[in-house]
Protein backbone atom coordinates (compact mmCIF):
# COMPACT_ATOMS: atom_id res chain seq x y z
CA UNK A 1 0.00 0.00 0.00
CA UNK A 2 2.94 1.94 0.93
CA UNK A 3 4.06 1.91 -2.51
CA UNK A 4 0.93 2.84 -4.21
CA UNK A 5 0.70 6.07 -2.22
CA UNK A 6 3.99 7.00 -2.77
CA UNK A 7 3.60 6.95 -6.41
CA UNK A 8 0.29 9.08 -5.95
CA UNK A 9 1.83 11.41 -3.79
CA UNK A 10 4.80 12.03 -6.67
CA UNK A 11 2.22 12.07 -9.43
CA UNK A 12 -1.60 10.71 -9.89
CA UNK A 13 0.12 9.12 -12.76
CA UNK A 14 3.00 7.22 -11.93
CA UNK A 15 0.92 4.10 -10.33
CA UNK A 16 -0.77 3.91 -13.53
CA UNK A 17 2.83 3.91 -15.55
CA UNK A 18 3.24 1.14 -13.00
CA UNK A 19 0.40 -0.48 -14.08
CA UNK A 20 1.03 -0.64 -17.86
CA UNK A 21 4.50 -1.75 -17.79
CA UNK A 22 3.25 -4.85 -17.02
CA UNK A 23 0.45 -4.70 -19.69
CA UNK A 24 3.18 -3.62 -22.21
CA UNK A 25 5.25 -7.33 -21.28
CA UNK A 26 1.93 -9.15 -21.35
CA UNK A 27 2.00 -7.70 -25.37
CA UNK A 28 5.07 -8.16 -26.20
CA UNK A 29 5.15 -11.54 -25.54
CA UNK A 30 2.26 -12.03 -28.27
CA UNK A 31 4.37 -12.54 -31.37
CA UNK A 32 6.95 -14.93 -29.29
CA UNK A 33 3.78 -17.07 -28.59
CA UNK A 34 3.21 -17.29 -31.88
CA UNK A 35 6.49 -17.79 -33.52
CA UNK A 36 6.03 -20.86 -31.03
CA UNK A 37 2.75 -22.51 -32.52
CA UNK A 38 3.63 -20.97 -36.21
CA UNK A 39 7.23 -23.54 -35.80
CA UNK A 40 4.97 -26.03 -33.70
CA UNK A 41 6.87 -25.75 -30.24
CA UNK A 42 4.61 -26.28 -28.15
CA UNK A 43 6.28 -26.37 -24.99
CA UNK A 44 7.56 -23.39 -25.72
CA UNK A 45 3.64 -21.86 -26.52
CA UNK A 46 2.98 -23.34 -22.66
CA UNK A 47 6.35 -21.68 -21.48
CA UNK A 48 5.19 -18.35 -23.08
CA UNK A 49 0.90 -18.59 -22.13
CA UNK A 50 2.10 -19.59 -18.05
CA UNK A 51 4.64 -16.30 -18.25
CA UNK A 52 1.59 -14.61 -19.47
CA UNK A 53 -0.63 -15.23 -17.06
CA UNK A 54 2.23 -14.28 -14.47
CA UNK A 55 3.46 -10.77 -15.60
CA UNK A 56 -1.54 -10.13 -15.95
CA UNK A 57 -1.62 -11.32 -12.34
CA UNK A 58 0.81 -8.35 -11.24
CA UNK A 59 -0.65 -6.06 -13.73
CA UNK A 60 -3.77 -7.22 -11.65
CA UNK A 61 -2.30 -6.50 -8.43
CA UNK A 62 -1.52 -3.20 -9.52
CA UNK A 63 -4.75 -1.94 -10.19
CA UNK A 64 -6.41 -3.28 -7.48
CA UNK A 65 -3.66 -1.45 -5.34
CA UNK A 66 -4.66 1.71 -7.17
CA UNK A 67 -8.64 1.13 -7.07
CA UNK A 68 -8.13 0.17 -3.01
CA UNK A 69 -6.19 2.74 -1.93
CA UNK A 70 -6.78 5.87 -4.40
CA UNK A 71 -7.37 8.19 -1.46
CA UNK A 72 -10.39 9.88 -1.86
CA UNK A 73 -8.53 13.57 -0.97
CA UNK A 74 -6.01 12.86 -3.80
CA UNK A 75 -6.40 16.29 -6.35
CA UNK A 76 -6.36 14.76 -9.73
CA UNK A 77 -6.14 16.92 -12.73
CA UNK A 78 -8.78 15.00 -14.67
CA UNK A 79 -11.92 13.43 -13.35
CA UNK A 80 -11.61 10.63 -11.00
CA UNK A 81 -13.65 8.33 -12.97
CA UNK A 82 -11.82 9.30 -16.56
CA UNK A 83 -8.81 8.14 -14.26
CA UNK A 84 -10.25 4.79 -13.45
CA UNK A 85 -11.86 4.35 -16.81
CA UNK A 86 -8.10 4.83 -18.19
CA UNK A 87 -6.69 2.00 -15.62
CA UNK A 88 -9.50 0.01 -16.61
CA UNK A 89 -8.97 0.18 -20.31
CA UNK A 90 -4.79 -0.41 -19.77
CA UNK A 91 -6.29 -3.36 -17.66
CA UNK A 92 -8.56 -5.07 -21.04
CA UNK A 93 -5.44 -4.91 -22.79
CA UNK A 94 -3.65 -7.37 -20.76
CA UNK A 95 -6.74 -9.36 -19.81
CA UNK A 96 -7.47 -10.14 -23.77
CA UNK A 97 -3.82 -11.10 -24.24
CA UNK A 98 -3.93 -13.57 -21.43
CA UNK A 99 -7.09 -15.09 -23.39
CA UNK A 100 -5.20 -15.36 -26.43
CA UNK A 101 -2.41 -17.00 -24.57
CA UNK A 102 -5.36 -19.36 -23.16
CA UNK A 103 -7.09 -20.12 -26.64
CA UNK A 104 -3.41 -21.16 -28.02
CA UNK A 105 -3.52 -23.70 -25.27
CA UNK A 106 -6.30 -25.86 -25.87
CA UNK A 107 -5.39 -27.62 -29.10
CA UNK A 108 -2.10 -28.18 -30.81
CA UNK A 109 -3.13 -26.81 -34.77
CA UNK A 110 -0.99 -26.62 -37.48
CA UNK A 111 -1.60 -23.41 -38.83
CA UNK A 112 -2.57 -23.85 -42.30
CA UNK A 113 -0.16 -22.44 -44.89
CA UNK A 114 -2.67 -20.19 -46.47
CA UNK A 115 -2.69 -18.35 -42.96
CA UNK A 116 0.50 -17.74 -41.74
CA UNK A 117 1.71 -14.83 -43.88
CA UNK A 118 -1.28 -12.56 -43.14
CA UNK A 119 -2.00 -14.21 -39.83
CA UNK A 120 1.32 -12.72 -38.35
CA UNK A 121 1.23 -9.49 -40.34
CA UNK A 122 -2.21 -8.91 -38.36
CA UNK A 123 0.21 -10.45 -35.47
CA UNK A 124 3.03 -7.68 -35.91
CA UNK A 125 0.29 -4.77 -36.84
CA UNK A 126 -1.63 -5.66 -33.43
CA UNK A 127 1.54 -5.66 -31.13
CA UNK A 128 2.76 -2.58 -32.91
CA UNK A 129 -0.56 -0.76 -32.19
CA UNK A 130 -0.83 -2.33 -28.63
CA UNK A 131 2.50 -0.80 -27.97
CA UNK A 132 1.71 2.94 -29.14
CA UNK A 133 -0.98 2.79 -27.03
CA UNK A 134 1.19 2.03 -23.94
CA UNK A 135 3.99 4.56 -25.18
CA UNK A 136 0.79 7.38 -24.95
CA UNK A 137 0.51 6.29 -20.69
CA UNK A 138 4.32 7.59 -20.55
CA UNK A 139 3.34 10.52 -22.29
CA UNK A 140 1.30 11.49 -19.41
CA UNK A 141 3.71 13.16 -17.27
CA UNK A 142 4.60 15.68 -19.85
CA UNK A 143 0.99 15.97 -20.85
CA UNK A 144 0.55 17.07 -16.59
CA UNK A 145 3.25 19.39 -16.89
CA UNK A 146 2.14 21.06 -19.94
CA UNK A 147 -1.38 21.27 -18.16
CA UNK A 148 -3.05 19.60 -21.10
CA UNK A 149 -2.20 22.01 -23.83
CA UNK A 150 0.43 23.07 -26.02
CA UNK A 151 2.30 21.00 -27.56
CA UNK A 152 2.23 18.34 -25.76
CA UNK A 153 -1.37 17.83 -26.11
CA UNK A 154 -1.27 17.72 -29.66
CA UNK A 155 1.27 15.23 -29.67
CA UNK A 156 -1.42 13.29 -27.50
CA UNK A 157 -4.03 13.52 -30.14
CA UNK A 158 -2.01 12.51 -33.23
CA UNK A 159 -0.92 9.40 -31.11
CA UNK A 160 -5.05 8.81 -30.68
CA UNK A 161 -5.65 9.58 -34.16
CA UNK A 162 -2.74 7.17 -35.10
CA UNK A 163 -4.29 4.92 -33.09
CA UNK A 164 -7.45 5.06 -34.42
CA UNK A 165 -6.56 4.67 -38.26
CA UNK A 166 -4.40 1.38 -37.03
CA UNK A 167 -7.38 -0.22 -35.78
CA UNK A 168 -9.37 0.92 -38.20
CA UNK A 169 -6.28 -1.16 -40.35
CA UNK A 170 -6.13 -4.46 -37.95
CA UNK A 171 -10.29 -5.00 -38.04
CA UNK A 172 -9.64 -4.76 -42.01
CA UNK A 173 -6.77 -7.58 -41.71
CA UNK A 174 -8.85 -9.07 -39.81
CA UNK A 175 -11.57 -9.56 -41.74
CA UNK A 176 -9.69 -10.59 -44.88
CA UNK A 177 -8.20 -13.37 -42.62
CA UNK A 178 -11.28 -14.40 -41.32
CA UNK A 179 -12.06 -14.79 -45.16
CA UNK A 180 -9.13 -16.44 -46.04
CA UNK A 181 -10.03 -19.18 -43.14
CA UNK A 182 -13.51 -19.73 -43.78
CA UNK A 183 -12.56 -20.50 -47.29
CA UNK A 184 -10.09 -23.71 -46.53
CA UNK A 185 -11.91 -26.97 -46.84
CA UNK A 186 -9.69 -29.14 -45.40
CA UNK A 187 -10.27 -27.99 -41.72
CA UNK A 188 -12.23 -29.64 -39.04
CA UNK A 189 -14.79 -27.91 -37.11
CA UNK A 190 -12.85 -27.74 -33.89
CA UNK A 191 -9.50 -26.10 -35.77
CA UNK A 192 -12.09 -23.97 -37.50
CA UNK A 193 -13.61 -22.36 -34.72
CA UNK A 194 -10.53 -22.45 -32.27
CA UNK A 195 -8.54 -20.25 -35.13
CA UNK A 196 -11.41 -18.00 -35.83
CA UNK A 197 -11.16 -17.30 -31.76
CA UNK A 198 -7.63 -16.63 -31.63
CA UNK A 199 -8.19 -13.97 -34.93
CA UNK A 200 -10.78 -12.56 -33.17
CA UNK A 201 -9.02 -12.02 -29.85
CA UNK A 202 -6.23 -10.57 -31.41
CA UNK A 203 -8.51 -7.75 -32.56
CA UNK A 204 -9.91 -7.66 -29.40
CA UNK A 205 -5.92 -6.83 -28.32
CA UNK A 206 -6.25 -4.03 -31.00
CA UNK A 207 -9.96 -2.48 -29.82
CA UNK A 208 -8.81 -2.24 -26.41
CA UNK A 209 -5.79 -0.37 -27.55
CA UNK A 210 -7.59 2.15 -29.02
CA UNK A 211 -9.80 2.46 -25.77
CA UNK A 212 -6.27 4.66 -24.53
CA UNK A 213 -6.73 6.58 -27.38
CA UNK A 214 -10.19 7.58 -26.69
CA UNK A 215 -9.68 8.26 -23.05
CA UNK A 216 -6.71 10.35 -23.37
CA UNK A 217 -8.53 12.03 -25.60
CA UNK A 218 -11.47 12.44 -23.53
CA UNK A 219 -8.94 13.74 -20.95
CA UNK A 220 -7.82 16.94 -23.70
CA UNK A 221 -11.60 17.80 -24.21
CA UNK A 222 -12.57 18.39 -20.98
Amino acid sequence: MRTILSMFAKSPFKPLVSHIDQVNECVNKIKPLFDAYSSKDYKKVEEIAKDISKVEYKADKIKTDIRQHLPQSIFLPVDKRDFMGLLSAQDDIADAVEDLAVLMRIKNIEIPEKLSDPLMDLVIHVVDLANDACSMIRELEDLLEASFGGAEAEKIETMAANLGTAEYEADKKQFLLAQKLFSLNDLGAAELFLLNEVIKKLGGVADQSEKIGKTLHLFLSR
